[in-house]
């Protein structure tokens, strides 16, 4: 049998400056008022911070452009859906896969002060996942209050001053709402105005102590709006490109600095590449990482990028690891779960030569590992995602 695996992104754990996500979804806008504008016309202060990290100008919705199938992609990384629920007396839907918020709450067993969803006051909020290895236990804290996105960034200006959570969901609805209104100056200006929240955001964190230099900030959309052909900006729903493609951008210490990635990416890649940040794993999630956002990652060989010429590279060939050293050296392998079970122990073979390889013999599911390298007495941990 032989694996399919590539090495997306391999980065020493202790590499990564990042801590904190803040996690920015903008619904239903729509690409041509956001980024596909080279003026940036509705969205000048995110076009100046785009200078700063990383936008997209090729990720989509490929599948249902409508926000109750959207906000569930972007929770869990996967197209699982939901189902409808009554849950404490209001009826609702939950996802069936596991949430972001519930990865990282178990596996960093961290407190729900540490991980909040802001949003404007809604009678009955969609619900994250009844797993039976996650579920409500793990849920974020919500705050559910105001009428106006401007009053969800208050409540997130709150939460970061109070709790400063490691991961952050902030989601402004505005913008489709103006959008289903039929007015195009209501739904631009709606625009501006989260325009205006992100930079504020982004701000907030620059000059917080706490935030500064180790906090990476997402902003997404669940789908976008009808192009003109198929009906304009009123509406979406359908797989036309004005609702499919959709804005990605990321600022952090980590991200490339005024890059712009043309490679193909779907919407649920979002929450893996927040996951990645978080060091969790998505376990169930059907996503991949978008490496390239990165800056250090996997080049179009797989070979790891050199930070020094002493790191070995790491490469992938079928169902094989070849790892290239830069002179001969003793050398071991070790591949954990990202929960610390250890999955291979190469520990009794030693290597005296430049180039050789391991054959990986477990079965591997789609998920991040961690792989320990021990060479020229250093140990290098790196995150590796079997694809």
């Amino acid at each position: 049998m032989k694996y399919i695996i590539s090495f997306i992104v391999l980065i020493s754990l202790n590499s990564l400056s990042a801590q904190n996500v803040v996690f920015v979804v903008i619904d239903g806008a729509r690409y041509t008022e956001t980024f596909g504008d080279n003026s940036f016309t509705y969205i000048p202060k995110m076009g100046q911070l785009a200078s700063q990290g990383s936008y997209l100008d090729n990720i989509h919705n490929e599948h249902i452009t409508k926000t109750k199938n959207g906000i569930p992609a972007l929770w869990t990384g996967s197209w699982d859906g939901s189902y409808q629920i009554n849950y404490e007396g209001n009826n609702t839907q939950a996802t069936y896969s596991p949430s972001i918020f519930e990865y990282f709450r178990k596996q960093k067993n961290a407190e729900a002060s540490q991980c909040f969803y802001t949003l404007k006051y809604i009678p009955s909020v969609w619900l994250q996942s009844f797993h039976t290895e996650y579920g409500p236990d793990y849920w974020p804290t919500l705050v559910s209050s105001g009428n106006t996105d401007s009053d969800v960034l208050q409540s997130a200006l709150d939460v970061i001053e109070n709790h400063h959570p490691q991961l952050l969901w902030v989601y402004l609805a505005d913008v489709d709402s103006e959008g289903h209104s039929g007015n195009w100056n209501s739904y631009t200006s709606s625009i501006e105005t989260a325009d205006d929240i992100v930079n504020t955001l982004w701000t907030t964190i620059q000059n917080d102590p706490i935030y500064k230099d180790n906090t990476t900030i997402f902003v997404t959309n669940d789908h976008g709006r009808h192009d003109d052909q198929h009906g304009g900006f009123q509406g979406h729903g359908c797989s036309c490109d004005g609702c499919q493609q959709i804005m990605f951008l990321a600022i952090g210490p980590d991200i490339k600095e005024n890059y712009i990635s043309h490679t193909h990416h779907e919407l649920a890649d979002a929450a893996v590449t927040a996951s990645y940040i978080l060091d969790v794993d998505p376990e169930y999630a059907t996503g991949e990482l978008i490496s390239e956002i990165f800056k250090s990652g996997a080049n179009s060989n797989n070979e790891l990028e050199n930070e020094s010429n002493n790191h070995p590279q790491i490469l992938i060939n079928g169902n094989k690891i070849e790892i290239r050293l830069q002179q001969p050296a003793m050398i071991s392998l070790e591949i954990y779960d990202i929960m610390g079970q250890k999955m291979e122990d190469f520990t009794d073979i030693k290597y005296h030569k430049e180039f050789f390889t391991f054959d990986l013999t477990k079965n591997y599911s789609r998920r991040i590992y961690i792989a320990h390298l021990k060479y020229s007495n250093s140990i290098y941990s790196e995150k590796i995602y079997i694809n």
